[in-house]
């Protein structure tokens, strides 16, 4: 199976979609100081959100197992300001793991951190799919 989707551009509004969804959930869950479920509604965020990007900018999603590939899809968009995003989305993805299956609990500190680095690649991709040259 292929690891890279090709899919129309005009999909990007469902990935989009998605995004806002895990975004909402992940604010009810920090306010609400359900860690376990921040941590893992930001891993959500970050992956649909550039999944929102990559399928506007490229037609191309990434459908990896490992997830790694979101971040070369997300660098092949190129554009202004995008490194430290691939940065934010490594982070929430290396913490992934420890989050969905480790043995200790998420702690505030690191689903907050989480909760943080997730919104910020959200708002660049909503920034970025509402440019001026956003498709």
């Amino acid at each position: 199976m292929a690891r890279v989707r090709n899919l129309p551009k005009s999909r990007s509004t469902v990935y989009l979609a998605r995004a806002r969804q895990y975004e909402q959930q992940l604010t009810v869950a920090v306010e609400h100081r359900r860690w376990e479920a921040a941590g893992l509604s930001a891993v959500h965020l970050v992956i649909a959100s550039v999944d929102a990007l990559t399928c506007a900018k490229l037609g191309k999603v990434w459908g990896g197992e490992d997830h790694a590939g979101v971040v070369d899809l997300l660098r092949e968009t190129g554009g202004p300001g995008v490194e430290p995003v691939v940065r934010q989305v490594s982070s929430v993805l290396e913490a992934k793991t420890r989050v969905e299956y480790g043995a200790e609990p998420v702690s505030s500190v690191l689903a907050s951190e989480m909760a943080k680095q997730a919104g910020r690649v959200f708002d660049f991709v909503v920034r970025a799919l509402d440019g001026p040259d956003s498709g």
